[in-house]
């Protein structure tokens, strides 16, 4: 399958909770590789798991691809990030901008919240695959 990386879908790869890290797993199983993500998601994800080599490897392993050009996509990007301020920040602006480019990924995250508000091309739903909910 292919699949766009949100930050929490990285990160949950490591996660301390036995759900989360097991659905990252499975996801991983079934990924057409590499996994499109962004520069802002990897940054992200190696800012939360305190741990930038990681995050690297996994690029240079072909694991994920950060793919989108920032100065290209520019202008949508800060339509995206006004239209949903403050909610939302420069990583997720990346996926749902990713999800407008390549339309038939599904996007990987934990952040069911946002991202079943956000919407691309001005309207159309996220296909997401949402993480397990954790129970606090």
């Amino acid at each position: 399958m292919n699949f766009i990386a949100d930050t929490g879908f990285i990160v949950a790869r490591w996660s301390k909770h036995k759900a989360r890290r097991n659905w990252a797993t499975r996801c991983w199983e079934r990924a057409a590789l590499p996994v499109l993500t962004s520069a802002a998601n990897l940054q992200e994800a190696g800012w939360l798991l305190e741990n930038h080599e990681i995050i690297l490897r996994m690029v240079r392993d072909g694991d994920l691809h950060p793919i989108l050009d920032f100065e290209k996509e520019s202008i949508r990007l800060h339509e995206l990030a006004a239209q949903y301020h403050p909610r939302m920040d420069v990583a997720d602006a990346a996926v749902v901008r990713l999800s407008e480019l390549y339309p038939h990924h599904t996007i990987l995250t934990v952040d069911r919240v946002n991202f079943s508000v956000y919407r691309r091309n001005r309207g159309q739903e996220l296909p997401c695959d949402f993480g397990p909910v954790l129970k606090l």
